[in-house]
């Protein structure tokens, strides 16, 4: 029979050889560390400014009951830290429109740090992704959306339903990464988030639920105002000469139509069919035949033609290979992704189909009341038809703000970026107005760097605490030069990383490591404990039948024990200890470090079917 004692010594031995492995245990889930991705598959990193990557689901709904297997509204981030050290520590929050797209098109081929290269693998950017000064965090919404997950009766029909849940989600976030929650905080995105970005600034601006500070709000080529945009098809394509004379009265026809509708409403919807004529007789006039195949004209850049009926949404020509990368099962499992079982698709139909916005005004009607608290940018690249600058430019001319309308007699400044013109820039109490030229619908993925210099200096980026990178590309408004930038690739926010990984020297990495292990060396020495109260309770009953003269060797052997059981409630104190640590240090129960994924959480079918060509978004 083993002893006591023997028992005892490989107890010991279980905790010396465990506290040596700790530094490798699993962090706990739901903390920082189960979202962080170490490595994404063919991604190289820069050594001096690595790439600090998190992903993953969280809940956008508050809980109905008890943890189950039912689908809740899960949305999906992927959230970039700040390469390099600015001014201040800001947030951006990126969201593409649609609405159902995906806003890994902002990460992939737009605003973000890599792009897709061709071969399976990604390339990254020297410069112009907006993580490099600021985090970003690019959010897979409403509930359907990219990677993000509901059941199919759980669709959001309302913009002020998809606020909530982000207001929801970024709770959960918070409680998550709660450094962030108290950094300056900015919203962007393009497109239908014309829509979308409006209405979760109000919610930001009014929610007791969280504390973020929102700094300002940014909107490129967006879809905000239907009675200002329909009519502008007509005016930007006479401009750019796009109506033929054969097509001339089709075409009117069509406007002539939504003005009609147009003057006889007095509700505007955030989408009018009977002014939706006017772009397709538009583009039906520029359809022609080359070598046997019908082309038509890319609505999302003029300067492209495109196969019919696709008409962009072929465009960008990464984005086959996005959905390539995307939909790889070492990618899924690497973006902590798994918990989807549809495949990845651009944009959602079911989404955009389920978002009737029955309820929902048009979010220009937000704007007076977010400019009376926070300043507004909106800017477009003056070769997208789709979200023209027209548009844009007929909205601000009739919107009343801050005590005036329109940006009266404000100066438009003129901009350069890298010595070249980039465009124009305007501002007028709160509202910032910025043209670029030479872009399309898609700013960042046609002048990355000219984006992102606009994005720092709406965000008032101290450029004199800027070292090296993005910042050091020259640029002006107005004649006026941004301060020269001193070089100095070695001020990072991370340390040396190699390969495809990302730095492990992340605080919130160590922080959760750091925390897991506590708790498991705790658990440990108390049951170590134990077991040595039941060895030297036996082995003083031993002594106890012996003769009084005991060796002196024995005597210490007893005493340098006794402080673990001179007491009578020795044993009742212990339990209570272990009890203790059946609670995670914030107070919540401990669960398993390492859950394997045995099945997806649902499965409601193949999204294929569902996907929305984005020649039919906004």
């Amino acid at each position: 029979m083993v002893s006591l004692g023997c028992i005892a010594k490989r107890a010991l031995a279980l905790v010396l050889f465990l506290l040596v492995d700790i530094a490798y245990a699993a962090p706990a889930p739901g903390s920082a560390a189960s979202f962080y991705v170490p490595s994404l598959p063919g991604l190289r990193q820069d050594p001096n400014h690595p790439l600090h990557i998190y992903a993953g689901h969280l809940p956008s709904t508050v809980p109905t009951g008890p943890p189950s297997n039912d689908i809740q509204p899960h949305l999906y981030f992927l959230m970039l830290k700040n390469r390099r050290v600015a001014d201040k520590e800001r947030v951006i929050i990126w969201f593409n429109g649609g609405p159902g797209c995906s806003s890994f098109d902002g990460a992939m081929m737009e605003v973000g740090p890599w792009r897709v290269d061709g071969q399976g693998g990604l390339k990254l950017l020297t410069s112009g992704g907006w993580e490099e000064y600021a985090t970003i965090i690019y959010l897979d919404q409403p509930v359907g959306t990219g990677f993000s997950y509901t059941s199919t009766d759980q669709y959001v029909h309302e913009l002020g339903e998809a606020a909530n849940q982000v207001i929801r989600f970024m709770r959960n976030f918070y409680d998550v990464f709660p450094e962030l929650e108290f950094m300056d905080t900015w919203i962007a995105g393009e497109s239908f988030a014309g829509q979308y970005i409006p209405y979760f600034a109000d919610a930001f601006l009014k929610t007791t639920l969280i504390k973020a500070q929102l700094k300002g709000i940014t909107i490129g080529n967006g879809w905000i105002d239907g009675r200002t945009q329909y009519p502008a098809y007509y005016e930007f394509a006479v401009k750019n000469k796009m109506i033929k004379p054969d097509n001339e009265a089709r075409v009117k026809v069509e406007l002539d139509r939504c003005m009609d509708y147009l003057n006889e409403t007095t509700v505007d919807d955030v989408n009018m069919g009977e002014c939706e004529g006017i772009m397709s007789a538009i583009t039906k006039g520029l359809m022609q035949t080359v070598n046997g195949k019908q082309v038509c004209l890319n609505v999302y850049d003029i300067r492209l033609v495109d196969d019919f009926p696709a008409c962009g949404m072929h465009w960008p020509p990464d984005l086959a290979s996005v959905y390539t990368y995307l939909r790889r099962d070492d990618v899924i499992q690497a973006l902590h992704a798994t918990a989807k079982s549809e495949a990845w698709v651009e944009c959602n139909g079911r989404v955009g189909q389920q978002l009737t916005l029955m309820n929902s005004p048009p979010s220009i009607t937000l704007f007076p009341h977010i400019l009376s608290q926070i300043p507004i940018m909106l800017f477009a690249g003056d070769q997208d038809f789709i979200c023209n600058y027209i548009g844009m430019e007929r909205l601000i001319e009739g919107l009343t703000w801050n005590g005036g309308k329109g940006l009266g007699d404000a100066e438009t400044l003129d901009w350069e970026v890298d010595g070249a013109h980039a465009g124009s820039w305007v501002t007028a109490r709160n509202l910032s107005y910025v043209k670029l030229s030479g872009a399309s619908h898609m700013v960042g993925f046609d002048v990355p760097n000219v984006a992102h210099d606009m994005m720092l200096r709406f965000m008032g980026v101290d450029f004199h605490s800027l070292s090296g990178g993005s910042a050091s590309i020259p640029s002006s408004v107005g004649g006026v030069s941004k301060p020269g930038i001193f070089f100095d690739d070695t001020k990072s926010t991370g340390s040396s990383s190699s390969g495809g990984r990302t730095s492990t020297t992340d605080p919130d990495v160590w922080r959760s490591y750091y925390n897991s292990g506590t708790m498991v060396l705790v658990f440990l020495l108390i049951i170590l404990g134990i077991v040595l109260v039941v060895y030297v309770a036996r082995r003083r009953r031993r002594y106890a039948m012996l003769p009084k003269a005991a060796t002196y060797t024995d005597h210490v052997d007893l005493e340098e024990r006794i402080p673990l059981s001179s007491q009578t409630d020795a044993d009742v104190s212990s339990r209570e200890l272990l009890n203790a640590t059946q609670k995670a240090p914030n107070g919540g129960d401990l669960t398993p470090t390492h859950q394997p994924r045995t099945e997806a959480i649902f499965d409601i079918g193949d999204e294929e079917e569902d996907q929305t060509p984005r020649t039919a978004q906004h």
